[in-house]
């Protein structure tokens, strides 16, 4: 007797859910086999593939000489920032803006002196306290501000996808005497600014002395750009508020040469105001941003501003950091 019967006949299926399945349980019994499997180093992760090892960022340690040759690295940005300028040659053309200004090349030279001397002055100190010298400009205040303002009022900006091209300047000379105004007021800034954080008296001494002399010459370039304003009009009503004053305010953006005239319907839009320095901006030593504007404006009137702050964490030259392949001039 035959016992041998007609099996049925079983045809596998492979559409796209059950390949979805299969899949998904693949990649699960994958990363479960590679979590639980020994590690070779107590303590690793159980991972999917090969990848890099976490990156271990270097001590970002802050001391005197960090602190110093940081202000030495200030220094240097703002005497090569000079040398560029003289350079070009901006400074002895004729301003639109101030028509009497006249040729501060010579002040500009003598102001480049004197921050080499102070650059080489704060590197001595750094080299005391342990810290190798700084002989380049730093470089977060090269790349972030003082780069982009020579190719803004140079060059402009080319067309994007979505902007249109911004030209040069439509006053470089304005451009150029304002950034020399805003890097003394900076230098002050910075070295008052450093005066805490050091630990040694002579340090302070130093960067005080350094502070001074920046204060003094960002007083005559304000007094270059804007004569006669001493003081900011509001502050002087403010601190006598029972006083009356027939003084007329002097004007407050740069605007002194322009004249009135009535806008047509379809005048491009009005450019940003600059406004004017004063040789004493407030009743301290003032720590806050200094706000440089200038260029030509973009297709809405919007000029180019950038906001310059006091050295701090992004600024500092750390001691991994160096000077190696820098091209910039250096103090000497």
């Amino acid at each position: 007797m035959n016992h041998e019967h007609d099996l049925p006949t079983v045809t596998a299926s492979f559409d796209r859910r059950g390949l979805f399945r299969i899949g998904g349980l693949t990649i699960a019994s994958a990363a479960l086999v590679a979590a639980c499997a020994d590690n070779a180093q107590e303590g690793q992760l159980g991972r999917v593939g090969v990848g890099e090892d976490t990156p271990v960022l270097k001590d970002p340690v802050v001391n005197d000489g960090v602190l110093l040759r940081t202000s030495a690295s200030i220094e240097i940005s703002i005497v090569n920032a000079y040398q560029h300028i003289l350079k070009v040659g901006t400074l002895s053309k004729a301003s639109p803006t101030f028509p009497k200004l006249g040729d501060q090349s010579k002040m500009v030279t003598q102001f480049a002196t004197e921050h080499a001397t102070a650059a080489d002055s704060f590197n001595a100190l750094a080299q005391e306290a342990g810290e190798q010298p700084w002989t380049c400009g730093n470089p977060r205040l090269d790349s972030a501000f003082i780069d982009i303002i020579f190719v803004r009022v140079e060059k402009g900006e080319p067309a994007t996808d979505s902007t249109k091209a911004i030209g040069p300047s439509d006053d470089p000379v304005r451009d150029m005497i304002n950034l020399v105004y805003t890097l003394e007021a900076l230098s002050a800034a910075a070295s008052q600014a450093l005066m805490p954080q050091v630990s040694q008296a002579k340090y302070r001494s130093e960067a005080m002395k350094v502070g001074a002399r920046s204060a003094r010459r960002s007083a005559l370039v304000s007094l270059r750009i804007n004569p006669g304003a001493y003081l900011n009009p509001t502050d002087v009503t403010n601190a006598q508020p029972g006083v009356t004053t027939t003084t007329a305010a002097p004007t407050s953006t740069q605007n002194i040469a322009a004249t009135s005239s009535t806008v047509a319907a379809d005048a491009a839009p009005p450019q940003t105001d600059i406004p004017l320095p004063v040789a004493v901006p407030s009743q301290f030593g003032s720590l806050a941003p200094i706000t440089w504007i200038g260029g030509l404006g973009d297709e809405n009137g919007v000029r180019l501003k950038l906001i310059f702050e006091t050295p701090s964490l992004n600024s500092f030259t750390y001691p991994f950091d160096s000077c190696a392949g820098d091209t910039t001039a250096t103090t000497g």
